[in-house]
């Protein structure tokens, strides 16, 4: 496996890692018909980081960022996320980090039907009791080039404004993460490299830490690092991918 330098925003202080996995297992099942989705997966993400994670189908890509995020609990291992260990908290305790300091984008968009594209970016704050910052509400539906449309329905808008929606609403609470499950899986080529884009930026210009699972070797080379998966194991790290690399590499896998 390589070893990396953190990548660290330019213009951020030198922090401990933002996500930290140790020793991570996950096992489905028992005796032998027991799956081994996590083989000790030792990860780290550096602030103001942008990875992508990569493997075949089955390789447990999924499973890590569900466990990472706090969605669903490791078979053994450990979880931090901004210096604090999941397994320590809760399940309210749990409920209110995630809301402080995880955002999440999905492939299939996840919007209120009945709410504006406005209200839909607001909601993690609403549901937290918390105000929004209107200059950095501004910021983000500027970033996202929403402005004509914060009134509209989901059902008035594309799929790629549907998921600058769900950007948005991902970045709303400053939170200390944002992961991406498929981001671009339900959109054409340039809808895609329109949402993708918006993710460099977040992480260049406002010190955002990203971590993207995604089959789509176009989208894996935005990221500053690729983290491949085989057989619920890391497998590899690598840093500066074209998209040719990257295709390589998964076929090699493979």
């Amino acid at each position: 496996m390589s070893t990396l330098a953190p990548v660290t925003h330019v213009d951020a202080p030198v922090a401990t890692d933002v996500v930290r996995g140790r020793a991570l297992t996950k096992r489905y099942g028992e005796g032998d018909v027991a799956v081994d989705a996590l083989r000790g997966v030792d990860v780290d993400f550096a602030p103001g980081s942008f990875t992508a994670i990569m493997g075949p189908s089955g390789s447990g890509k999924s499973t890590l960022m569900h466990i990472l995020a706090g969605l669903d609990q490791p078979t053994g291992g450990s979880v931090e996320i901004a210096g604090t260990e999941l397994a320590a908290l809760g399940d309210h305790e749990l409920t209110l980090l995630r809301r402080s300091k995880v955002g999440f984008i999905f492939q299939s968009y996840n919007l209120l039907p009945v709410l504006t594209a406005e209200e839909n970016v607001l909601l993690p704050l609403r549901i937290a009791g918390e105000r929004a910052d209107p200059d950095w509400l501004e910021t983000l539906i500027e970033t996202v080039r929403l402005g004509d449309r914060r009134t509209h329905r989901p059902s008035e808008l594309s799929g790629g404004q549907q998921q600058r929606v769900a950007v948005a609403r991902a970045l709303i609470t400053r939170p200390a993460v944002v992961f991406a499950d498929e981001p671009t899986g339900n959109l054409d080529s340039a809808s895609g490299r329109d949402v993708l884009d918006l993710l460099r930026r977040a992480v260049d210009e406002f010190g955002q830490t990203i971590v993207m699972v995604t089959h789509d070797a176009a989208a894996a080379a935005t990221a500053d690092r690729v983290m491949f998966l085989a057989d619920g194991r890391v497998v590899d790290e690598l840093t500066g991918l074209g998209v040719d690399d990257i295709l390589d590499r998964l076929k090699a896998l493979a």
